[in-house]
């Protein structure tokens, strides 16, 4: 904090030699060169290069004038473009960072239409998106079977498509339509991350081994 106010005191200095700062200004000056010997050194040795004829003191204080409002500009720009960061991150994490909804029977339900195909029930109060896989063969207990997993996001703030796409007082919940669900056996819900699973990290196999089963033909 000392560091920056010698810098500004120093910029000042001049402006206090020749006598054309506020009377606020001044006193700030006088009361921080009673306490830092660092600035009265640089008070004494500008006071001496500072005499100028008063014929020609109009044009150096203009020039000290435009350097200290130079000076002010390029604070403020900083100050809006840090300012404008800070809120960029704000807005990006509370609308755009996702966190998996955990599983309860009270939240999700899957349901089977007249025409076969399968629609997943939301009952929350809002959701970021929905994940669905297309149905993949697995072997469950030594018998093959076309599974589809499925989990719900959410967001800090309400979920735009909440209020975008859904009523509020809609009893049926959040809809969404699985993929080719007519070929569907059986729907877990967990959450998957594909670049892990191409990457080799993960397998659908072991996705499955802590999957929630939550609904089956």
């Amino acid at each position: 904090m000392r560091e920056t106010k010698c810098t500004i005191i120093e910029d000042f200095l001049p402006l206090y030699i020749e006598e054309v700062v506020s009377q606020d200004t001044k006193e700030m000056i006088e009361e921080h060169l009673q306490h830092c010997e660092k600035c009265q050194k640089e008070y004494e040795t500008m006071k001496r290069n500072l005499y100028i004829p008063a014929e020609n003191k109009a044009p150096i204080i203009q020039k000290i004038n435009k350097k200290w409002r130079n000076k002010k500009m390029k604070i403020s720009i900083i100050s809006v473009l840090t300012t404008a960061f800070i809120l960029f991150g704000v807005y990006a994490y509370v609308f755009g960072y996702e966190t998996v909804i955990p599983y309860s029977k009270n939240l999700f339900k899957i349901e089977k239409q007249s025409d076969n195909n399968l629609v997943s029930h939301y009952y929350g109060k809002g959701y970021s998106g929905v994940h669905e896989t297309f149905p993949m063969g697995l072997e469950i207990d030594g018998e093959k079977k076309i599974v589809s997993f499925i989990y719900y996001t959410k967001t800090i703030a309400d979920s735009p498509s909440r209020k975008l796409f859904s009523n509020e007082n809609n009893e049926r919940g959040y809809i969404s339509n699985l993929p080719e669900s007519e070929k569907i056996d059986a729907v877990y819900y967990v959450d998957y991350d594909v670049e892990k699973i191409v990457a080799g990290k993960d397998s659908w196999d072991s996705i499955l081994e802590r999957a929630v089963l939550i609904w089956e033909k």
